[in-house]
């Protein structure tokens, strides 16, 4: 994730930093993000001591940010690091409130496709908007203007699923590029164990949303 993302960085010609966030991991991340850190200036850490989850860890991260434009990844390597080129391309070319990258996923993934086109389609239909990657994360924007779509009265276990509506209730504008969703290299997806409960979950945060 390191060398992609500052490989691209580079390949951008741009003076970019990757804030890395250790939400409770109870393994080595900790310690492989202080090496880094202490080898590379453009590499820093935020620590949370147990985890809050990915909302969480993206207000860390925005909290943390020393620049005026932000991008928000996951480190599992399912969205490609080499990609955040494409987001930027496309916010220097339109200036949006928001480039959000439409996932394309790789052989091996039917079952989250089907289950994110579902979602993708409620949501569309609840909140007025016509995104076809709704709950995509992987989106780049000023810091000012992602940071607002964390602000919310109630509390949601998977609000990472409502990030495309929570900017289009917002009346922001918003860029869709296509990215390739590949395999994830470590950890597991919180929807491959219980994708019924976790589809119910989400339904009810839905609606409770949009009260």
């Amino acid at each position: 994730l390191v060398d992609r993302t500052l490989g691209t960085f580079d390949a951008m010609g741009g003076d970019g930093e990757l804030i890395l966030i250790d939400d409770g991991s109870e393994d080595e991340t900790w310690q492989r993000i202080i090496a880094r850190s202490q080898n590379e200036r453009r590499v820093r850490g935020q620590r949370q001591h147990k985890n809050f989850g990915i909302e969480a860890a993206w207000r860390k991260g925005l909290q943390a940010a020393r620049g005026h434009l932000v991008c928000l990844i996951d480190s599992d390597l399912q969205n490609r690091p080499e990609d955040i080129a494409r987001l930027f391309k496309a916010y220097v070319q339109h200036v949006p409130d928001l480039v959000q990258g439409v996932r394309h996923p790789v052989r091996g993934l039917r079952r989250r496709r089907l289950f994110s086109r579902g979602l993708n389609l409620m949501l569309n239909v609840i909140f007025g908007t016509k995104l076809r990657d709704n709950k995509s994360g992987f989106v780049l924007g000023r810091k000012s203007s992602v940071a607002p779509l964390l602000e919310h009265r109630n509390e949601y276990r998977y609000f990472q699923s409502f990030i495309g509506a929570a900017a289009g209730v917002r009346g922001y504008s918003i860029i869709e590029v296509d990215t390739d969703f590949e395999q994830r290299r470590a950890g597991k997806s919180f929807l491959s164990r219980f994708p019924l409960f976790v589809s119910a979950r989400i339904v009810w945060e839905l609606f409770k949303y949009r009260v």
